[in-house]
C-alpha cells in the first residue's frame, strides 16, 4: 500500500487497538481469541493512558477524555456489548466459522497483513509524525475494511466506527511516542494476519 497523501491525519497508536479488537481476521477458537485480547489489554491500556495524559497536558482535556473513554469502553474485560468480551461475543455468535464471513473478509485480512508488514520495519515505529501518519492510514484501511464485513449495530462495527472518530491530527504526536519498540504489538499483528486455521479433519468412517 502506498503511503497516504499529504494532509493525512492520525493517531497511530490506535492501530494497537485495531489489532487487539479485530479478532475475526483469523477465525480461531473463541478461547484463543480471548487469550490474545487479554494478553494485549495491559499493554494497550498503558499506551492509551500515556496518550491521554499527553493530550491533556497539551491543553485539550475534551479530546483526552475521548481517548480515555474509547480505551475504557473497548479494553475492559467487563461488559456485554462493549469491552473485549463484547467484541468476542459478537464475533463468536455472528461470524466464527460462517462462510459468509470467511469468504468476504479478504480485504480485512489483507489490510491487517499490510499493517503487520509495515510494523516489521523499525522506521514505521519511529517517533516522528510522518511515520505516524503512514501508520494511521493503515489503521484507517483496517477500520474501513472491517466495517464492510461487520454488521452495523454490532460491537465490532461500533468499535471501529468510534476508533475512526478518535483519530485526530492534533493527537498524532502523542500516539506516535509509544510505538517504536513494541515487540508485543508485532506479535499480535502477526497472529491476526496469519492464515485461517485448517478445518478439523473429518473422522474416518468405520
Amino acid at each position: 500500500m502506498a503511503p497516504p497523501s499529504g494532509g493525512g491525519t492520525g493517531a497511530a497508536r490506535l492501530l494497537l487497538l485495531v489489532a487487539a479488537c479485530v479478532p475475526a481476521a483469523r477465525g480461531d477458537s473463541v478461547v484463543e481469541i480471548l487469550g490474545q485480547l487479554k494478553a494485549m489489554r495491559d499493554v494497550a491500556s498503558e499506551l492509551f493512558d500515556s496518550a491521554a495524559a499527553g493530550i491533556k497536558e497539551a491543553g485539550d482535556a475534551t479530546e483526552a477524555e475521548k481517548v480515555s473513554k474509547w480505551s475504557n469502553d473497548w479494553l475492559s474485560v467487563l461488559g456485554v456489548q462493549r469491552g473485549l468480551t463484547g467484541l468476542v461475543k459478537d464475533f463468536a455468535l455472528n461470524y466464527l466459522g460462517r462462510s459468509s464471513y470467511h469468504d468476504a473478509n479478504g480485504e480485512l485480512v489483507d489490510a491487517i497483513s499490510a499493517l503487520s508488514m509495515r510494523m516489521r520495519s523499525h522506521d514505521a515505529l519511529g517517533d516522528d509524525e510522518a511515520a505516524a501518519r503512514v501508520l494511521r492510514q493503515y489503521v484507517m484501511d483496517i477500520c474501513k475494511a472491517g466495517k464492510k464485513v461487520f454488521a452495523s449495530g454490532g460491537s465490532l462495527h461500533t468499535m471501529l466506527s468510534e476508533l475512526q472518530a478518535v483519530l485526530k491530527d492534533a493527537n498524532i504526536r502523542h500516539f506516535a511516542k509509544g510505538m517504536k519498540n513494541s515487540a508485543q504489538l508485532r506479535k499480535v499483528l502477526e497472529y491476526l494476519a496469519g492464515p485461517r486455521p485448517a478445518d478439523a479433519a473429518e473422522p474416518e468412517e468405520l
